[in-house]
């Protein structure tokens, strides 16, 4: 039998599908327990893996799935087992390569570590163990697109349609798709044999529009200019509203192939079920008025129930039939097409551009290698970690210490927020308790078992950068007063050594000691003035010689080697004319 769960939440937040949340007490520092996923081995041949959990037969017919063998390993749904015939021990809920059944417990060992890898104690953990949730929990059981994460409408999936949704912001899927678009634009994507697979609705209007104006004008070709297309596009049952898109979309791009979805569903029906479990931002044009105001959704500030309208525009695939937003369409397996630097694009502007310090790993090549783990598109991590982390990160992504239900926590990540029900109170700090696994209460957890790197990813966080073993970003003149209370919001306290965050000031927090670089700053003020421009004139004199911060500060024209024209670059901007980038 299908496990079935309707599960709903706000914006774009991830819902946690197999892991439920429970707690022992609400008084601080009590211990958290969850109902966790296990991998399990069978430890016996010719186990049999049951539709239902006894060996009885139904109306003399064998519930018998298929008979796995010693060392075939299972993913434990759930530890509880569940009593009926034929088995006294009880009976195991469980999926093999992605049937779902029941084992006799007494033929599967539990070998005690979570099937998604938590407690996700790194970025790395968090971006790779996310990333086989969503390949474990949604793109192997049929919705395979992002719009079908966000738009459950495949007749032939795990779930039942409407059902088992990973966000309710009902623009998820567009946004999305923006995004992959830059980066398969810049990288040359576009030119390759590309095949998307597009819902098709009974009883559509010819047009539905988004209020006030559209996203995007949907070109359109009347016209027949390559019939084996035009007789791919009818053998797949496409209306004439979808092949006049779909025709111009091919004229740009031949090689590309789309295969037809057809739901069987009244498109009316699906867009008032999808605007009732909805969210929308933006403005009153968007929302539901009906009640004479907006109505919020879920816990989150800021985000309403869409009214139909709306719902209906982004419901509508049709009218996403261009390169800009197609991409919803596209299947998220991973492919070898993906490479570092087109995930580098992505990720360009944002806290995750460069290195993870805790993993000592850039977060390109970690999404590269998440795609790779959990055969997921590493293009679609990285962009589906940019709209829920945002271009600075925050508190989600940087471990630091935070208190949820009257239990404190610290050293967890999670880059997709899986686990951010909208039911909670919090969402977000409810999808950090769904990464600790339960694991982790008053625990601060790194690869190193302590608190050393927090202060680090807290800097990350704060949108500094950490480079060539110095931390950068800061503005001329910014005050270390400033800076201490944007770590009191990670719950770090730490030490600078001086008023005004300059050249060679260091930041410390229990063992963790960082140097600042200020760049322009030669003399460590924290601002740039003549008296660096004299330092630059009397280390290339050779009167004196700048070393270790203070070099890394006067390379400000092409980042290596220092000469006349790093002195140029710091006139320019004493006048005004060019100023030193601190990026």
């Amino acid at each position: 039998m299908k496990k079935r769960v309707k599960l709903f939440l706000k914006k774009s937040f991830s819902i946690l599908f197999i892991c439920l949340i429970t707690f022992s007490s609400i008084f601080p520092f009590s211990k958290v327990l969850a109902e966790q996923t296990y991998i399990g081995k069978v430890n016996g041949n010719d186990v049999r893996l049951r539709s239902k959990p006894t060996t009885a037969k139904e109306n003399n017919v064998s519930n018998i799935l298929m008979e796995l063998d010693i060392g075939d390993v299972v993913t434990v749904l759930s530890m509880t087992r569940e009593s009926g015939s034929g088995c006294s021990n009880g009976w195991y809920h469980v999926s093999y390569q992605n049937i779902t059944g029941y084992i006799c417990s007494s033929y599967i060992s539990i070998d005690g570590y979570d099937v998604y890898d938590r407690p996700w104690t790194s970025p790395k953990k968090a971006i790779i163990g996310g990333a086989k949730f969503i390949s474990g929990s949604y793109i192997s059981r049929g919705q395979f697109t992002s719009y079908l994460k966000k738009y459950n409408v495949n007749p032939n999936g795990y779930y039942d349609v409407y059902n088992h949704l990973y966000m309710s912001n009902i623009a998820a899927p567009s946004s999305e798709a923006k995004t992959s678009y830059t980066a398969y634009s810049k990288n040359g994507l576009l030119n390759l044999p590309l095949s998307f697979n597009i819902p098709i609705y009974e009883n559509m209007q010819e047009v539905y529009n988004r209020p006030g104006s559209n996203l995007v004008t949907v070109e359109k070709q009347t016209n027949v200019t390559d019939q084996n297309f035009e007789n791919a596009l009818n053998a797949q049952g496409f209306p004439e509203p979808y092949k006049q898109a779909l025709r111009a979309v091919h004229t740009k791009h031949p090689n590309w192939t789309f295969t037809a979805m057809k739901t069987g569903l009244d498109f009316t029906e699906a867009a008032q079920t999808f605007k009732n479990i909805g969210a929308m931002q933006g403005g009153d044009k968007y929302y539901d008025l009906s009640s004479g105001s907006k109505v919020q959704a879920g816990n989150d500030s800021g985000w309403y129930i869409p009214n139909l309208a709306t719902t209906e525009y982004y419901l509508d695939p049709r009218n996403f039939l261009v390169d800009q937003y197609i991409l919803q369409f596209e299947s998220l397996e991973n492919s070898s097409n993906y490479t570092e630097s087109t995930v580098q694009s992505i990720l360009d502007n944002t806290f995750m551009s460069g290195l993870s310090i805790l993993d000592n790993q850039s977060y390109a090549s970690i999404f590269i290698e998440a795609g790779k783990v959990a055969n997921v598109s590493s293009v679609y991590l990285a962009s589906l970690a940019r709209q829920e982390s945002g271009t600075n990160g925050g508190f989600t992504t940087n471990g630091s210490q935070f208190e949820y239900n009257g239990v404190i926590y610290s050293g967890l990540y999670n880059f997709y927020n899986i686990g951010a029900s909208s039911g909670a109170s919090n969402p977000a700090k409810a999808g950090l308790v769904y990464a600790s696994g339960g694991i982790c209460t008053t625990c601060t957890l790194s690869s190193t078992g302590g608190s050393s790197l927090n202060l680090a990813n807290s800097l990350v966080g704060n949108g500094y950068k950490f480079s060539g073993n110095y931390f950068t970003g800061f503005k001329e003149g910014e005050s270390a007063s400033t800076l201490k209370n944007q770590l009191q919001n990670y719950g770090i306290n730490a030490t600078i050594s001086s008023d005004t965050i300059g050249t060679g000031t260091t930041i410390k927090y229990n063992n963790e000691t960082y140097t600042v670089v200020v760049y322009g700053d030669l003399t460590g003020d924290g601002k740039i003035n003549s008296a660096d421009l004299l330092k630059m004139r009397q280390h290339l004199q050779g009167t004196i010689s700048l070393s270790g911060a203070y070099k890394t500060a006067a390379a400000v024209a092409n980042g290596s080697t220092i000469n006349s024209a790093d002195l140029l670059k710091i006139r320019q901007h004493l006048l005004g004319t060019s100023i030193i980038s601190q990026g």
